[in-house]
C-alpha cells in the first residue's frame, strides 16, 4: 500500500507541471487504487483481530476481499488503454481499440457478475484485460521506435508508466489465473508463498516506475 501512495503523491506533485486530461485521469486512477487498498484492508483487520473488528463478516462470503479486486480487473484495462490512446498516432487502431473497450466492459460485467460468482475472480476477465493492455502497449512501443521520442525517453512520462505496467502484467497474470485452483486450503502453500513474493516485487517495481517517472519528468522540460 505504501508504494501506491508514494506514486499517488508524486503524481499529484507532477500535476503542477502537466495538468492535461490524460495525466489527471492517471492520477485519479492511482487515487482509485489507493481507495481500493484501504477498503480491502477490512478483511485483514478482521482476520488478525480474530474478528473483534468487522465481526459481521466472519462467517460470510465477505470474509475474503477478492470481490473488491474484481472491480479493479474491469477498470484497470479500460483506464490503462484510454490513457495510452491519448499518445497513439494510428487513428484506425485507436478507433478499433475504443470499440473493443466497450465490448470488454459489457462482456466483463456478464462474465464477472452474472455467469461467475460475485466473490470469485473470472479468468476470462483477467486474460482478456491483460490482452488489451498488452496490445495497446505493443502499439505504443512500436510507435515510440518510429518517433523522435526514443531520443528523449528519460523525459517522457508515458514510457515509465508503460514499462511498469508491462512488467507487472507479464509477471502477475498467470498467478491471477491459477490463484483459485492453488491455495492454502488445497495444500498449495508453496504456490501461495510464490504468489505473495511475485505480487510484492511486481507492485514495488511498477509503482516505483510511476514514482520515478513523475519525479524525474517534473524536473525536465515537458516533451509531448
Amino acid at each position: 500500500m505504501v508504494f501506491e501512495f508514494l506514486a499517488l503523491i508524486s503524481g499529484l506533485y507532477y500535476l503542477k507541471k502537466d495538468s492535461s486530461k490524460q495525466i489527471k485521469l492517471w492520477v485519479a486512477f492511482l487515487g482509485f487504487i489507493c481507495f481500493l487498498e484501504i477498503f480491502a484492508s477490512y478483511s485483514v483487520i478482521g482476520y488478525f483481530s480474530e474478528y473483534k473488528y468487522f465481526s459481521f463478516i466472519k462467517d460470510s462470503p465477505f470474509r475474503r476481499n477478492n470481490w473488491i479486486y474484481n472491480f479493479y480487473d474491469i477498470v484497470n484495462p479500460i483506464i490503462t488503454c484510454i490513457f495510452f490512446i491519448y499518445y497513439l498516432k494510428n487513428q484506425k487502431f485507436k478507433k478499433a481499440m475504443k470499440v473493443v473497450l466497450v465490448v470488454f466492459f459489457f462482456s466483463s460485467i456478464y462474465f464477472q457478475f452474472i455467469k461467475n460468482s460475485f466473490f470469485e475472480n473470472s479468468s476470462v476477465v483477467v486474460i482478456s484485460g491483460t490482452f488489451l493492455i498488452m496490445a495497446i502497449l505493443f502499439q505504443f512501443f512500436y510507435e515510440i521506435l518510429k518517433s523522435d521520442h526514443i531520443l528523449k525517453l528519460k523525459a517522457y512520462l508515458p514510457m515509465y508508466i508503460a514499462v511498469g505496467v508491462f512488467v507487472f502484467n507479464l509477471a502477475t497474470t498467470p498467478l491471477s489465473i491459477f490463484s483459485d485452483y492453488f491455495n492454502v486450503s488445497n495444500g498449495n502453500v508453496l504456490f501461495v508463498k510464490l504468489q505473495v513474493y511475485i505480487l510484492l516485487i511486481s507492485n514495488l517495481f511498477m509503482y516505483s516506475c510511476f514514482t520515478v517517472g513523475f519525479l524525474v519528468c517534473s524536473k525536465k522540460k515537458k516533451y509531448s
